[in-house]
Formats: C-alpha cells, structure tokens, sequence
C-alpha cells in the first residue's frame, strides 16, 4: 500500500484547486504563484516583515525601549564608527568583521567600501549643513587657528583651519573648518588665498576677530596679504591692529631651544648614562640591584626626543630622582664611564628647576580643554621673571642660557602682548591692577606708558562695540511691523527737531561732568576687584554670563576677547619642533576624502563630548618624523 506523506497531499489539492478555480479565468502558472506567495499560510514564502517591534534594553536609562531593524540607520552608525576611529574604507572586506556582523545581525547587508565611503561623504555633507547653520545664529565674532601638516610619501602638505568662538550660554567652543591641500611653495600668498577662500566659502570673512599663526617668516606674509590685499581690513576691530597673533606654545619652543642649545654637554652625558643602562638586561638587572641596595624605588631608564623638549625636562627629572642609585651603579659596572661629577649634578638641578616654569606653562597653554585668554599675560610674565633670575644665576651656563633665552623672548614680546594684557584686564580678579604689578616688575621704566596704551586699546574696541550695538538695534526698530520709516520721522519732528534734540544732548551730558561713570568700560574698571583668589578654579565665563545684563557691550567684547586661542597645536605636539604628519593610512586618499573624514571626526567627537558620553581621542594620529621609539 502507498502511504503519502502531508506536503504530497497538500500539493496534489492545489493543483486540483488551480485547475478547477484558477486555470479557466487566466491561463499560465502566475495565478498558481500568486495564491501560493499571497494566501497560502502552509508554505509562508516571502513572509513580510514583523510590524511589531523588539524590546531593547537601554542601560544609561535602566528602561526598555522599543527597536526595529534599520538597513539606513546600520549604514550610518557604521559610517560613523570609522570616520570617528580612523578605521580603513576596507574593513568591510575582513573576514572576521563580516562573520562578527552577521552573527549580531543577519539581516544587516554589509555595504561595499565604495558605498562605505559614499556614506562617509554623506554624512560629512549633513555635519557640515548643521555647522553653517548654526554658525548663522550664534552673535559673535569668530578666531581662528591654522596649522601646516605634512602629507606623508608626497610632496604637498595641508593646512587645518579652525575656529574659536564662546557660544550664547557662554560656553568656549572649537570646530575645525576645512583641511585643505596646500600646494609647495607654502608663500605667504598661497595660505593667505586658502584662508580667504574658506573664510568666504563659510560666510565668517565679516565676523572673524583674531587669526593665531605660528612664527614662520611666510605667515608673516600671509598676515599682510589678507591685510592689504583682500576686503577683510575693513571688517576687523581696530582696523586690524590686533588680528595677527603668534602661536604661544612656539615661542616658547623656540625659547627653551635656544636656551639648552648651551648645555649640550651635561645633557648628552646623561642620555648617554640612560642608554648604557638600558642596553641590555643584564644591565638593567644590575641597575635593579643598585636600586634595592640604597632603597630607591626602581623606575625604568628613559632617554628623550631630540625633537621634544618636554622629554629632556622629563629625562633630567628622573635622573635627578635617580641619583643615587646611578651613582651606586656607577660603583657595581666597571665598564660604565659616564658618571657625572658633583658640579654637573648641580648644574643639572638648576636646570631642571628653571625648565619646570616653561614645562607648567606649556602645559597649561596646550591644555586639552582649551583655557581662555585671561590666564596667560600673567604666565608669559611669570617666564620672563625666571629668564630674568637666570642671568643671576651662581653657575655660569645658566647665566649663558638665561641671555640666549633672555634674546628670543624680547623678540617675540612686544609682537600681540597688548590683547594678552586686555585678556588680563577682563579678569574681574585682575583689571589693570595685576597687569601694572608685572609691568612695574618687568621693565618699570615703561610701565605708565603701556598702561596708557592699554587703556586707549580697549576704549577704542569698546566704541567701536557700542557703534556696532547701536546700529544693530536702530535696524531691528526700522524692521518692526506697523512703523514705517516716514511714520517714525513724522513721530520725532511734531516733538522736537533733530538739531535740537542733538543740542539737548550735549547740554544734558556737559551737565553730568564727572561724577561716575559714563560707560560700561569705565564702570566695570573702577568698580572692585572680585574677591577669588587668583589661585582658585576661577570660572570666568560664568562669571561674565551673571554680569552680562549689567555690561552688555563690553560683555559681547569680552566673549570674542577669551575665544581668542594661545596656542595652534593640541598638548601632544606642544613640545615638538617637528611638523605634524598624517598618519599613513590617511595619506593614502584622496584629498576630497582626506578633507571630509578628517572635519567628519571632529565634528562627530565634539558632539559626543558635549552630550556626555565618552571623552573625545585626539583629532589625529600625530607622528614625529624623527622620533625614536626606542627612547619612548
């Protein structure tokens, strides 16, 4: 007997069904196809996909919430996941990625690397709308920063432009603009015509404040061709007078290399002492041996980077820790010949106390955060006090260190102190008290008169912000509904005539004399100091956001004044003299991508790093073109 299964069965009565039903009103097989895709629930082919939604577990919520699979939304967070973390277009191309996504999500359609970095593209495009946008509703004047870095295995570089500004809420903010190929020669003309151009393509060339460079000669030109060779003069305070400022962190780079250029000696000795030690393990075993002998902690021979100073200060401060067990292992190893002598020590111990200032204040320049204008008169001025003890010094390569230090800083100071100072007076703990105290302690001689330029400096800003203010508002009463410009003329002359309102004016304001103060600036100067202390964690934003109300012109100053950036370079390559590199995965794109991951990245982590999240990486992987890593 034949015994037929279910399926068998099911199939004999839809071919009955097609032919006694279906077959009469349209002949083929596409009626068949259709009740078996559309109603027949035994074979669900096709199965559309679920309405209803999954249950996902949100931790930082500890709430469930509802999700559905997105293709779109996948694409894009996976996009964003390698503009953010400098991964390569190619990772979708390896093996254990593509196992690891299809065991999270089956559904999910890896895309190709084309489309990966047409994703890429796309989403820098959206970022860089949202950006323009919201740079169009913020009132504020814009500084900006730009940086040359070299594009490895060719032969042109790139120039990152970024601006600074404090936003409504009084919060400092930095977005990097463009990073745009730049052709060798790198003259004057050519940074000065890419500057402009960005400026123009971001509508900011009207509102920019400051421009902080570095101090090559051709950045100096550059100056001077968006000065006299492009509209921008008519738009900046001042007539410009402050938009040139140099890069703090490289002026004092050049300081402290011009000054350890004249201890070459003792420095050499003991990177040589550091080397020998670490050369092999017996060494190091022995060096152990020495450390346990004298009971002093051991901690692992380092030697600098000739290209970073900060690794010198921070090789010399660990030898200086490590005396004595160098000393003891000096009497262990007969072969080691690179001891130092009791006056090299103490030559050594000068140095390393004089070179702590410029550490600190670099630091504190470079600082990740971004610190305001205001802190740093006092710190240049704190650096050239030392440089002024040093030329007292009882040793006498200090001494000579102290002049050639002394001579690069006088160089630089008198080029862009005069904002640095303004900055200090905005301080409500400062004003003009804490700029005449280094002043009388630096050069007295010249105190009063640069006290007196500071003054005409900021009264001439403070005008030209009141001017500014008073045209914004006389449009913005020309603009209301209702009030026409003939009905607002009409309104003043059955009053009074324009002349003699004028006249009114001027008796009024002769009849005031000078019993208080007659503006924003001069009350805010002769008003008390703010009682912090100059040691504490001073929040000077928050401080002028509650007093804003009360000084609203010169609180509108103050915020374009304390954007203003000290430095062009991010801490991790504050201490170099090297340019910066791109790492070599970026340099193998095109410059169109190069440009769009690179300003993608930033904006990408400035947005996280604002709602909380995580803690943005550095912008770039920075290499030294001569660092050695066996030194690290």
């Amino acid at each position: 007997m034949i015994m037929f299964n279910s399926q068998f069965i099911f199939i004999i009565y839809s071919l009955i069904y097609y032919v006694r039903y279906l077959q009469g009103q349209q002949r083929g097989t596409s009626s068949m196809r259709n009740h078996i895709d559309k109603k027949c629930n035994k074979i669900p082919r096709n199965k559309p996909e679920a309405l209803q939604k999954l249950l996902q577990a949100k931790s930082e919520k500890n709430a469930l919430v509802a999700w559905r699979f997105d293709q779109m939304k996948c694409r894009k967070s996976l996009a964003k996941m390698v503009i953010a973390h400098e991964y390569p277009f190619s990772c979708v191309n390896h093996h254990f990625f593509r196992e690891f996504l299809c065991e999270l999500q089956p559904s999910f359609k890896i895309p190709s690397r084309t489309t990966l970095k047409a994703d890429c593209m796309k989403i820098y495009e959206e970022e860089q709308v949202n950006l323009y946008e919201m740079f169009g509703q913020v009132s504020c004047r814009f500084s900006f920063t730009s940086d040359l870095w070299t594009n490895k295995g060719r032969d042109r570089g790139f120039m990152a432009i970024t601006c600074h500004y404090i936003d409504e809420s009084w919060v400092l903010r930095k977005r990097i603009l463009t990073f745009v190929p730049l052709p060798s020669p790198h003259t004057g003309r050519h940074i000065a015509s890419a500057i402009y151009d960005k400026l123009c393509l971001w509508n900011l060339d009207k509102r920019v404040f400051c421009l902080v460079l570095d101090n090559a000669s051709s950045n100096d030109a550059c100056i001077s061709e968006l000065l006299y060779s492009t509209p921008m003069k008519d738009d900046l305070p001042v007539e410009g007078k402050i938009f040139h400022q140099r890069c703090g962190c490289h002026i004092l780079n050049l300081i402290v290399h011009d000054g350890l250029s004249t201890m070459h000696k003792e420095i050499d000795c003991i990177r040589e002492t550091m080397k020998w030690i670490k050369h092999s393990q017996g060494r190091i075993e022995k060096f152990k041996l020495a450390c346990s002998q004298i009971n002093v902690p051991y901690k692992k021979p380092q030697w600098d980077v000739p290209t970073r100073w900060n690794s010198t200060y921070l090789m010399l401060e660990l030898a200086l820790e490590l005396k004595p067990a160098i000393m003891r292992y000096a009497s262990l190893d007969k072969k080691f010949s690179k001891a130092l002598s009791d006056s090299q020590w103490g030559i050594l111990k000068e140095l390393v106390k004089h070179l702590k200032v410029f550490y600190e204040a670099t630091l504190k320049l470079s600082g990740t955060k971004y610190p305001t204008l205001n802190l740093f008169f006092s710190e240049f001025c704190e650096v050239y006090l030392t440089i002024k003890r040093m030329a007292s010094n009882e040793y006498p390569f200090i001494v000579n260190m102290g002049t050639q230090m002394h001579a690069k800083f006088n160089k630089y100071w008198s080029m862009g102190n005069s904002l640095l100072a303004i900055a200090c007076v905005l301080d409500p703990r400062c004003k003009l008290d804490v700029v005449q105290y280094y002043m009388e302690e630096m050069c007295p001689d010249e105190c009063e008169h640069f006290i007196s330029n500071i003054r005409e400096c900021m009264s001439e800003l403070y005008n030209e912000y009141v001017k500014a203010k008073t045209e914004e508002q006389g449009a913005s009463d020309l603009n209301q509904p209702g009030m026409s410009k003939r009905h607002k003329s009409d309104v003043g002359a059955s009053s009074m005539t324009s002349d003699r309102k004028t006249g009114l004016k001027d008796y009024l304001k002769g009849r005031k004399g000078t019993t208080g103060p007659k503006t924003e600036l001069e009350e805010y100067l002769s008003s008390d100091r703010d009682d912090a202390s100059l040691d504490d964690d001073f929040d000077i934003l928050s401080w002028w956001k509650m007093k804003e109300p009360r000084f609203p012109v010169l609180a509108q100053l103050t915020r374009d004044i304390l954007a203003v950036p000290i430095s062009t370079v991010a801490s991790e390559s504050a201490f170099s003299i090297s340019g910066r590199v791109l790492s070599q995965v970026r340099s193998s794109l095109s410059d169109e991508s190069i440009e769009a991951l690179l300003c993608a990245q930033d904006w990408l982590r400035v947005s996280i790093a604002e709602t909380g999240k995580i803690i943005p990486a550095p912008l770039w992987t920075i290499e030294e073109e001569d660092i050695n890593e066996e030194g690290q």
